[in-house]
């Protein structure tokens, strides 16, 4: 009778309270897996085997024998990237990129490996350590 239908109903009332707990906490943990993810230099360079320089908080590496590094472009929204100096926003997912200017202020920094291309080498990049064109994803 009543004692069984308030049994039910206050079971499932319980059932509702704890899914609604459950699906917060996920919800938290999402946010917070993205956070870790994105903090730093950018994971999707990081994994394909870039390497992560903490004074800028960019990744940078060599490919097809230049230098590259991780930008601002779009995510100029959460840093100041008019600054003239390269450096990265630790919670920007987008992998945005760049070639490296050289010596020479009008070429590209050619490169053998990824630790030729870093900010601290002051032999290739003994000016300045900036972009030879666009950020672009």
């Amino acid at each position: 009778g009543i004692n069984a239908e308030y049994g039910k109903q206050w079971y499932q009332r319980r059932v509702r309270g704890f899914l609604s707990q459950l699906l917060i906490m996920k919800c938290f943990l999402i946010v917070l897996l993205v956070v870790v993810v994105v903090e730093g230099c950018n994971h999707t360079f990081m994994k394909n085997g870039a390497i992560c320089y903490s004074g800028n908080n960019c990744a940078f590496g060599c490919h097809d024998g230049n230098c590259w590094s991780q930008c601002d472009a779009v995510c100029c929204l959460t840093t100041d990237c008019l600054d003239g100096d390269l450096s990265c926003t630790s919670g920007c997912a987008l992998p945005e990129w760049c070639w490296v200017v050289g010596n020479s202020y009008d070429s590209r920094a050619t490169c053998k490996t990824n630790d030729e291309c870093g900010p601290d080498n002051f032999i290739k990049f003994p000016y300045k350590y900036s972009c030879s064109g666009a950020c672009s994803v």
